[in-house]
């Protein structure tokens, strides 16, 4: 594979997009999913399904920078700020996207152990479509920072409960184990997840104290990043648990005007063009066509369940009414992280197989493109965009 060739269109091609649709007044983050998409199977095939396969680096990297950014979002003064609104926020969101996705899947025909795990990994939210917005337009404010928080509530949840779910499923199929014995491997790696990451993140805070240039320091923040991520591959941990604990750790034990956030945003962009015009690359729009009205469904559910969920269980909170009515809009953009989990579960999971990541193969297409959008629609309903796209 000439992969300079391929890296050079892609950071080439995938900026020119995201300039194009900056000029309407859309996120960028936009324009490189579509040039991704314009770039893959659907339409030129330049980006072949193989191809995009091969360069799983580059987007380990994108997720494990982004990961350990979400991860620094919860910082303890953010959580004792808003210790009341974001679990009452995460509670309502989990339980109607779950509800929603669940039960509307089995209604139009969908098997019960199905339809519970699409109703799973529709909590999941993809950390670039939202990160990527929110930095784009300086956006700065009790939305933003609620949104942020929620992104890594969300996914930590996620994570856990499809890690339970999936584990019994697979017990009770195999007639193997017991029930405290599934609850115990799931939490054990939970634990090892949490644990692991905590310890980089101290090892970081240690290196920040010999005060080593931004340079350096930024070369060590990228060598535990990719540790981080190596190490949960090669124990089968998740390594958005281990980077996102890497990140709270660092924000808790450090002063938050640190560097991290700055010396991360140096290399953010080019990353991030290539990690979402990659993302493009991935949707297949045929899929959505032969999955029809189950693709429908977990979109409408999706949907509904987080904006529905967030504002019925904000309305129980302190925060203000335009945070309440936007925080589930701002949680739409999904990619990599539920496909990845729709593969294991269809791999373990003999009833899923062959319907549940098509499914969310189609919810993907979808919210990777309007995703972004909504976010950007939300924050500027709550007024928290510094730069207005010209």
């Amino acid at each position: 594979m000439n992969y300079p060739l391929y890296v050079g269109l892609i950071l080439l091609l995938g900026l020119v997009g995201g300039r194009l649709t900056t000029r309407l007044k859309l996120p960028s983050v936009t324009g490189f999913i579509i040039v991704g998409l314009l770039l893959g199977p659907s339409f030129t095939n330049i980006l072949s399904t193989e191809t995009v396969a091969s360069m799983t680096f580059a987007n380990e990297l994108a997720l494990g920078i982004l990961s350990i950014s979400l991860g620094a979002e919860l910082h303890w003064p953010t959580l004792k700020k808003y210790g009341r609104s974001l679990p009452l926020l995460a509670a309502g969101d989990v339980l109607f996207s779950m509800l929603f996705v669940g039960v509307g899947s089995y209604i139009f025909g969908l098997n019960i152990k199905a339809a519970v795990i699409l109703g799973l990994l529709a909590i999941t939210v993809s950390p670039s479509g939202v990160v990527s917005v929110i930095k784009e337009y300086e956006s700065k404010g009790t939305l933003s920072q609620n949104i942020l928080a929620m992104v890594a509530i969300d996914n930590l949840t996620g994570i856990v409960l499809f890690g339970l779910v999936v584990a019994s499923f697979e017990s009770f199929a195999l007639a193997t184990g017991s029930g405290y014995n599934v609850v115990g491997m799931v939490a054990l790696e939970f634990v090892a997840a949490i644990s692991l990451g905590a310890f980089s993140g101290y090892a970081i805070v240690q290196v920040i104290k010999k005060k080593y240039s931004g340079s350096q320091f930024l070369v060590i923040l990228l060598a535990v990043i990719l540790l981080n991520t190596g190490l949960a591959n090669l124990f089968n941990l998740s390594a958005l648990l281990v980077n996102i604990s890497s990140g709270v750790v660092i924000t808790n034990l450090r002063n938050r005007s640190m560097s991290m956030a700055a010396t991360l945003d140096r290399i953010q962009l080019p990353i991030t063009v290539i990690y979402m015009t990659l993302a493009g690359a991935k949707i297949d729009l045929s899929v959505a066509v032969s999955l029809g009205v189950l693709g429908i469904v977990y979109i409408v559910g999706r949907t509904a369940g987080k904006i529905f969920g967030c504002y019925i269980s904000g309305r129980l909170s302190t925060l203000p009414s335009n945070v309440i009515r936007n925080v589930g809009m701002g949680l739409m953009p999904q990619a990599g992280i539920t496909i990845g989990m729709s593969i294991i579960a269809e791999h373990k999971i003999v009833e899923a197989r062959g319907l549940v990541t098509g499914i969310v193969l189609t919810g993907v297409i979808f919210f990777q493109i309007i995703g972004p959008l909504l976010v950007a629609r939300a924050l500027k309903n709550a007024n928290e965009i510094a730069i207005d796209k010209k």
